[in-house]
């Protein structure tokens, strides 16, 4: 044992075993996020287990060098040296390791940029326009409603107006939802959220606000889903874990979406933002490729707004719903070229 540590100090006490106390720690800085704290879990088993092969088996030794030493480590796997890794997933490790960082000191001194330390964009910007289709959607929803499911039709529906991932759709408080909704025609989404956004915990009390615009078709889904609610809190139905329903969402929508031409869940919320794009800049989302095309400064405030909305912290995320912005001087050359 280190002179400068007692019993009680390894790992910041959180645990003797550096694996441990990461899921020890995380435990406390998300009480009620089981699934988050299970991903965030694994991926830090393999931040230890690298750590093992560089003597780092106390958390009082890892500091933002240690980061960065682990990102050359994950960048060579990027490179084809040791076993394959995919960007995202090499994103995701070191996003864990913040995340586990901060739990276990309770500040975020120790941090690094995933993007930035392994020179790699992790989204791929759109190239397809998503189907904005409400009357496809809509014979995709009749269908479940005729086969009895009727939630999952309105999960779908809450998607598409709202721009909801399945779990943030599964449990709105739809009526709450409502209620918000006739007073400010905006609600504010606080359960599902991946990473704990839009919620309070006792450890963090402040949490980053994620208010949803709801349009006059939204307003019907959500009316249609509070009917739906009936005296529950969400659209699980009664008697049923939440993991259960989400298998069924994904088990019954994704068929139904394809049969009328519409590719998936995701594709829903690719249709709100692009409808969102064009409400704040009066142009169509650049993945429709379209003549007319907003200077750099109203695209870059419109995916400012549009990446809260739907969930997310960094700006670069929202090309995978848009597509990238066009440069119309360097589109135009290229066009000449060919």
């Amino acid at each position: 044992m280190p002179q400068y540590l007692t019993r009680n100090d390894h790992n910041f006490g959180f645990g003797r075993q550096l694996s441990y106390a990461g899921h020890n720690a995380l435990r406390g800085m998300m009480p009620d996020q089981f699934c988050t704290v299970a991903t965030h879990t694994q991926r830090w088993k393999q931040f230890c287990a690298w750590g093992k092969t560089q003597n780092i088996r106390e958390a009082h030794q890892i500091n933002n060098q240690t980061l960065k030493h682990y990102a050359f480590y994950l960048q060579a796997r990027l490179e084809g040296q040791g076993k394959p890794l995919s960007v995202a997933t090499a994103q995701n490790l070191l996003s864990t390791c913040n995340v586990v960082m901060k739990a276990l000191r309770n500040n975020n001194d120790i941090r690094i940029n995933p993007s930035e330390a392994l020179q790699a964009n992790r989204e791929k910007a759109r190239t397809e326009p998503p189907e904005l289709s409400r009357e496809k959607l809509a014979q995709a929803q009749a269908e479940l409603i005729m086969a009895g499911r009727e939630r999952i039709a309105a999960v779908l529906g809450l998607c598409r107006e709202l721009g909801l991932r399945s779990r943030e759709a599964v449990l709105l408080d739809c009526q709450k939802a409502l209620q918000q909704s006739h007073e400010n025609r905006k609600i504010d989404i606080e359960l599902g959220t991946k990473g704990g956004r839009g919620k309070s915990t006792a450890t963090s009390p402040s949490r980053a606000e994620r208010f949803v615009p709801v349009s006059d078709s939204a307003h019907i889904a959500l009316s249609q889903a509070a009917r739906l609610q009936g005296s529950g809190r969400n659209l699980i139905p009664e008697g049923k874990r939440i993991e259960d329903f989400l298998a069924l969402v994904r088990m019954h929508s994704g068929p139904v979406l394809k049969k009328y031409g519409l590719n998936n869940r995701h594709d829903l919320r690719a249709a709100f933002a692009c409808e969102q794009y064009q409400q704040l800049t009066g142009c169509l989302a650049p993945v429709f490729r379209d003549d007319r095309i907003p200077d750099k400064n109203a695209d870059k405030q419109a995916r400012e707004a549009i990446v809260k909305q739907l969930g997310h912290n960094r700006i670069q995320v929202v090309s995978a719903y848009l597509g990238n912005h066009i440069n119309r001087k360097a589109d135009s050359s290229r066009t000449r070229k060919h």
